[in-house]
Parts: structure tokens; C-alpha cells; sequence
């Protein structure tokens, strides 16, 4: 998840202790601010939204159900709980204000929430209207790929060049050719292999090349993406890498 103001927060799952770590990294540097935090819950436990220095996630009703409850406010700079809403569930953000609701018998009550302190301050009957129910509350203006097909003349040729070539996407710059390629393993390896590569448009040469899985059994949209000159993957579902273009 990115925020408006250059910071990356994530969250690390573990799937054989079920637990959840939470980091937030600097996106210029990669440096990270903050790292192995937890918010009380080991698991059923995600991030919600991200606005100027607030981090807020989100508990579940239930576990195994989907519908989220409780709000958790925490200061992006330093990791710290600022607030809990063990009432209320996340909606929307209008500063000062977070707004939260629970579901009553055959009805929705709307709360007003002050930002800095998480106290209700308000019951409402229905949103304000100038309060959306599903903006979005993280930065989503990056490119992403597209599938690769014949129509894509040379960009396919180089694709489907490559050994053993199943499928591919790419991204197409001024200058650059990004094209992630999955090519089927050779047995006794199982899956397929997901290489990113990186191709100078006026020269048609290579001039970057990375693995990302060296086995997954079948392609991963959006494997990479870009967020104006800096690239953005995660090689083999451990490390985080960020390339500038240029």
C-alpha cells in the first residue's frame, strides 16, 4: 500500500504460524521506517487505508469471514497505535473526521469519529454527501502490464523467442521494453519460470534481466508495475526490489 507523501506499507504473512508483521519503507531509498510491528491480533488482522501520516487496519468479525471490524489507527512515522475503535467499522476519511459504521438489524448506523482520538462524536442515519463510501485510500496511479499477443509485433517476437516461451506481459516506455516472460521448467522442475527483462527500444539490447519465480504453477498478473520512472517486483515472493529506470 503507498501513501500520497513517499511511503510503502506492508504487511509479511506467514502462513504455516499464522502470523502477520506490518513495515513501512521509505520509497526513494527503500530504507525502512519502521518493521516487525504488531497490532495485538497475530493474524486475522489488514491493512485499510493509508492518508497523510495515518495507517489504519482493520480486525475481523469472525474468523474465516471476510467482513471486517474495529478500526486501528497508527502513525505512519513510527509504527505507534495513535488510537483503537473496537465499535466501529472503517469507512471513509474526511479530516477531520473518520468515518465508521455497524450493521443493525435490517439497517446501517454511520458514525463521526474525531481522527486524533478514535472517540465517536456522532451517530447519523446516512452518510454526508460529500463523504464517499469507496474512494480509494492509497495511491493506484501506476502502469501496469498487458498481455502480449502477436498484434504486438516486435514486443511478441522477442516474447515468444524465448526458450520453451508460454505467456508474457509487458510495459512499453519512450525509451524501454518491459517484458516479464513465463517459460515452462524442464523437468524434473515443475512450473514455470517468471524472468523480467528489460530491453533498450532503440538498440533492441538487454540491459536488465531478473528472475522473479524460478517455479510458480501459473502465471501472476501484475507481477511488476511501474510508478512513473521506478520499477517495482517482488523476487521470489521474499524481497522486495525497486529499479530506476533511467
Amino acid at each position: 500500500m503507498f501513501s500520497g507523501n513517499g511511503k510503502i506499507i506492508g504487511e509479511d504473512r506467514n502462513t504455516e504460524s499464522k502470523t502477520v508483521t506490518f513495515f513501512c519503507l521509505d520509497a526513494s531509498t527503500g530504507k525502512p521506517l519502521w518493521r516487525n510491528k504488531t497490532f495485538g491480533e497475530q493474524w486475522w488482522i489488514g491493512l485499510d487505508a493509508v492518508a497523510e501520516d495515518r495507517l489504519y487496519l482493520h480486525g475481523y468479525k469472525k474468523p474465516d469471514m471476510p467482513e471486517h471490524k474495529h478500526i486501528i489507527a497508527v502513525d505512519i512515522r513510527t509504527g505507534d497505535v495513535l488510537w483503537k475503535n473496537s465499535e466501529c467499522t472503517f469507512l471513509a476519511i474526511q479530516s477531520p473526521y473518520v468515518y465508521g459504521y455497524k450493521d443493525l438489524f435490517e439497517r446501517r448506523s454511520y458514525f463521526r469519529i474525531d481522527d486524533r482520538t478514535g472517540e465517536i462524536l456522532e451517530e447519523l442515519t446516512e452518510l454526508p454527501e460529500s463523504v464517499g463510501e469507496n474512494l480509494q485510500y492509497e495511491r493506484t496511479d501506476f502502469s501496469f502490464s498487458d498481455a502480449v499477443t502477436e498484434a504486438d509485433g516486435d514486443v511478441w517476437t522477442a516474447a515468444s523467442a524465448m526458450e520453451e516461451f508460454q505467456s508474457a506481459e509487458s510495459i512499453v516506455t519512450e525509451k524501454y521494453t518491459l517484458l516479464n516472460v513465463y517459460s515452462r521448467n524442464t523437468p524434473p522442475v515443475e512450473g514455470l519460470k517468471n524472468t523480467l527483462t528489460i530491453i533498450d527500444s532503440s538498440t533492441n539490447k538487454k540491459v536488465y534481466s531478473d528472475v522473479l519465480n524460478e517455479s510458480t504453477p501459473y502465471p501472476v498478473p501484475d507481477s511488476f508495475f511501474m510508478d512513473g520512472k521506478r520499477v517495482y517486483y517482488i523476487k521470489e515472493r521474499k524481497t522486495f526490489v525497486a529499479l530506476n529506470l533511467p
